[in-house]
């Protein structure tokens, strides 16, 4: 990760001779590994200060002003705490809790809470020290409150409580030329140093029996109490190393009775005296009032809000949520609430670690962590940070790093510019920023470290935080584009309504014409049916009238009288008949003109039914038409203020100076991103050049979230109907990915893997790299994958630590020992990439063996492990690349 290697020489070449004899770890049964107590140091931290409380000491050894390492260039954060502790006396003896062995020592779980407990003489002293997030602070003071509950486990006795506070206000930042003055209107104790302006105010939090003293040398409150029976009420104003001190003397303590005691440090650097003791004595007053446990208890009722709605994944075991818990108290703790440039931005480590600065990478993850365990708030200010940090910038007003190196076209040493032009100034940092937000990057004699991988990886979280939340509105956060965009999304939603009118009345349209068909169909053949009638009802009277018409040619051919009354009667009752018939037909084909009628009206109903639909569809398409020049007139009137106000947005710094960049640092001969230092900053200098690392590369890790980044922004940009971006970004992601799996995939042991880069691509000692299972979790891989699995045999066979006994995985194949030490960060992600793949055997392994070293070294995530017997190394407690990569590790696994 960071640029600090030290290289191993003889210590290396014994681990290698070491691992012969132990062999290769396989992953076995999680109980398998368990881990061990190694680390000793809780941070507390509230975003506006930090300090340190020290098991092994048993007492407070360090207070500093702000949380990062670096407020700008020129400056390094001092600790001005040499120590702080409790003590008492019983008899004539002072004795100190420093003294005195720590029986327990932990965090009140899922806080910034300290808590440790010692026992003597039947007595027991809970301590807790805390840098508060409750109370009042109007004035951003740093604020430690010490706070110890004695509790007497003996017969009724007279107990005094001490407490010693050693600041180093000197001159120099240390001791020298301290000052000292006591306010007794007020009631405190001011150390500080009239020429630096840093200074501090001691508030006693009980009354009762209160003494104070201030001195140097043989006169310092713990010599005194050594001494004689009570603090003498005098200060030392003036000397070198001066310590303050307070004492509670003669509590009458009942057998099985507790009592609290406690003091307020305050510290300040700007000489307001005023605003920081009116931020100690707001807060003094509460434990004034009731107790110095009412303070506890505001704290441990703020932290349980915060956590409140909290996401967790179900199913995790109890220390799973424990480490959970603290998991995301320290990325809270690690998250800078000064107000002003440097508010939100989530630092990579918290002191003692050596990162105590933000980087984009390492912030990203944290942010991820935040969001998946829902905390948005925290996550979006983290972001804003982002994209409205300053960066380094050049005497032309340009980013110096991109001027300087980027753009430089001197491509030879010592520059080794990479001679590519951008459009904008990019808008994050190349590696990481002081803590008053501005830009950073770190030299050593390879050059400084410029890194693209960070770029990616915010397009990738911010995509995350907007699909998550729904919070579009944080891409486009302009009043004016929100206003113009309505106007366009109402015209564009009645174009939508009237295309679906159109839609619907064409497919009315023709069920009406197949309903005319088929009435068409039934009435032809009851038309058919009704003529048939006719016709045998019109012959029936044919066939009666030719009767008739016989009967009276048989009365014209009668000669007798006998023979014409015969014909007279048949003819009469043959007209008899057809007039009967004639009635009775008559009916018949009234009735059979009916039914045609009819027929042929049903026939026409439905013509003008159809005829309707015809209609109905020409008036949907001049409606849809009529709209659609609506909603154009409505984007071309909208779309000026639109390009006008894009440019005060967050979309058009993510896309003008982010992934558009990516685009342009693509290089034309291989498709993949130019050379930069990537995750593990291997500086400037290119790898043809040194031959080894750390040198510039074409690395997989960059690439692969250069992909996520252009891909998130792809489907940003659909989200919010900007298509040519869409397809803009889409094109480049796929471009890029086919650029990887040409340029990156090779062939080791008869299975594919991701090259750690082009230029180690084909040195199976080199090539193996763990960063590159992002490539899993990102989705560019498929879990499902050949390549997935090649991937993860590959880990297993040239990654695995083989000293020790421990599942877990060394960074790459680099060879130092920063590089082969086991890292946290690569045992997470590869436990994420594992339960994707339904691995979750060996996942849980790796997810079991962090939990259990962290049940061992106060729920907390290391940056590293030792190589041969896995203690805490590197920086604890560790933000993204620990805390943050073990809240992700577990929603990939329970999810």
């Amino acid at each position: 990760m960071k640029q600090k290697k030290i290289l191993v020489g003889i210590t290396l070449l014994l681990t290698c001779i070491f691992s012969l004899f132990v062999g290769k770890n396989t992953v076995n049964a999680a109980s398998d590994y368990t881990g061990h107590s190694s680390w000793d140091q809780l941070t507390t931290s509230n975003g506006l200060t930090a300090g340190i409380y020290s098991q092994k000491q048993g007492k407070f050894v360090r207070l500093q002003r702000h949380i990062y390492t670096h407020e700008h260039e020129n400056s390094t954060t001092p600790n001005y705490m040499y120590d702080s502790y409790f003590g008492y006396r019983t008899d004539q003896k002072a004795k100190w809790l420093n003294d005195l062995p720590v029986k327990k020592a932990e965090y009140v779980n899922g806080t910034n809470i300290i808590h440790s407990v010692q026992n003597n003489e039947n007595l027991t002293f809970d301590s807790y020290y805390v840098t508060p997030f409750s109370g009042i602070n109007q004035n951003e003071s740093s604020l430690l409150y010490m706070l110890v509950k004695v509790t007497n486990n003996g017969p009724t006795r007279q107990v005094s409580v001490f407490s010693q506070q050693n600041m180093h206000m000197g001159s120099d930042y240390a001791s020298a030329n301290e000052e000292s003055e006591y306010n007794s209107q007020n009631n405190y104790i001011k150390e500080f140093n009239s020429k630096t302006g840093s200074f501090a105010i001691y508030k006693n939090l009980v009354s009762e029996g209160q003494k104070y003293q201030t001195g140097a040398g043989a006169n310092t409150p713990v010599s005194s109490l050594e001494q004689n029976n009570h603090l003498n009420n005098t200060v030392t104003k003036s000397a070198d190393d001066i310590v303050s001190g307070y004492e509670n003397s003669n509590i009458v303590l009942h057998s099985g009775q507790s009592h609290w005691f406690g003091v307020i440090i305050g510290l300040r650097e700007d000489g307001n005296e005023k605003a920081l003791s009116q931020d100690v004595d707001a807060n003094a007053k509460t434990a004034l009032n009731k107790s110095p446990q009412a303070l506890l208890q505001q704290e441990e009722n703020w932290w349980q809000k915060w956590h409140k709605n909290e996401k967790m994944p179900q199913g995790m075991t109890v220390q799973e949520k424990r480490t959970y818990l603290q998991s995301t108290a320290v990325l809270k703790m690690s998250q800078v609430r000064e107000k002003g440039a440097g508010y939100g931005q989530v630092l990579a480590s918290l002191i003692p670690g050596e990162w105590s600065i933000a980087w984009v990478r390492d912030g990203s993850y944290s942010i991820r962590a935040l969001i998946d365990s829902g905390h948005y708030q925290e996550a979006k200010d983290a972001l804003s940070f982002f994209l409205n940090a300053q960066m380094k910038k050049d005497n032309s007003g340009n980013n110096y790093y991109q001027n300087q190196y980027i753009e430089n076209d001197q491509t030879e040493a010592p520059i080794y510019g990479l001679n590519t032009k951008l459009s904008e100034n990019y808008l994050l940092s190349v590696c990481r920023y002081y803590g008053n937000g501005t830009e950073e990057s770190d030299y050593n004699d390879h050059g400084p470290n410029i890194e693209f991988d960070g770029w990616g990886l915010v397009l990738w979280t911010i995509n995350y935080y907007v699909k998550t939340t729904g919070d579009y509105q944080f891409l486009l956060n302009n009043k004016n584009i929100e206003t113009a965009q309505g106007w366009i999304k109402r015209k564009q939603q009645i174009v939508d309504n009237a295309t679906d009118k159109l839609a619907n009345t064409k497919v009315s349209l023709a069920q009406k014409k197949a309903d005319l068909i088929n009435e068409k169909q039934v009435q032809a053949d009851v038309i058919k049916r009704a003529k048939r009638q006719i016709q045998t009802a019109k012959g029936w009277i044919a066939r009666k009238r030719m009767i008739v018409k016989t009967a009276k040619k048989a009365l014209k051919s009668a000669r007798t009288k006998t023979e014409k009354g015969a014909a007279q009667s048949w003819l009469t009752e043959k007209q008899n008949e057809l007039n009967k018939e004639i009635v009775k037909q008559a009916a018949i084909i009234k009735q059979a003109k009916q039914q045609i009628e009819r027929a042929r009206a049903a026939v026409n109903q439905k013509k003008e039914v159809v005829a309707a639909a015809r209609q109905a569809v020409i008036a949907a398409k001049t409606w849809l038409v009529a709209k659609k020049q609506e909603l154009t007139k409505e984007k071309a009137k909208q779309a000026p203020i639109i390009q006008t106000e894009i440019k005060n947005t967050n979309w058009y710094k993510i896309t003008k100076r982010d992934a558009d960049l990516l685009i342009e640092l693509v290089d034309k001969k291989n498709g993949l991103l130019k050379q930069d230092s990537s995750i593990w900053e291997e500086h400037w200098d290119p790898y043809n050049v040194l031959k080894s690392a750390p040198a510039r590369q074409q690395f997989a890790f960059t690439n692969i979230t250069a992909w996520a980044g252009l891909n998130s922004a792809a489907e940003m940009a659909r989200k919010l109907q900007f298509n040519d971006l869409y397809k803009k970004y889409s094109k480049a992601a796929d471009h890029l990915k086919a650029a990887i799996m040409k340029q990156l995939v090779v062939t080791q042991d008869g299975q594919s893997i991701i090259a750690s880069s082009l230029e180690r691509k084909g040195d199976i000692a080199k090539q193996n790299d763990g960063s590159t299972v992002e490539a899993i979790n990102m989705g560019l891989v498929q879990p499902d994958s050949k390549l997935a699995r090649g991937m993860m045999a590959a880990f297993n066979q040239n990654l695995r630590i083989k000293t020790g006994h421990t599942p877990g995985f060394m960074r790459n194949q680099d060879g130092d020992l920063y590089d082969s030490r086991e890292w946290g960060f690569i045992d997470l992600r590869i436990a994420g990439a594992l339960s994707k793949m339904q691995q979750k055997g060996q996942a849980k392994s790796l997810i079991d063996w962090m939990t259990s070293q962290a049940e061992h070294n106060y729920d907390l995530i290391p940056e590293l492990l030792d190589y041969n017997t896995q203690d805490y190394a590197g920086s604890v407690p560790m933000g993204g690349f620990g805390s943050g990569s073990y809240i992700l590790g577990l929603n990939d696994y329970y999810k």
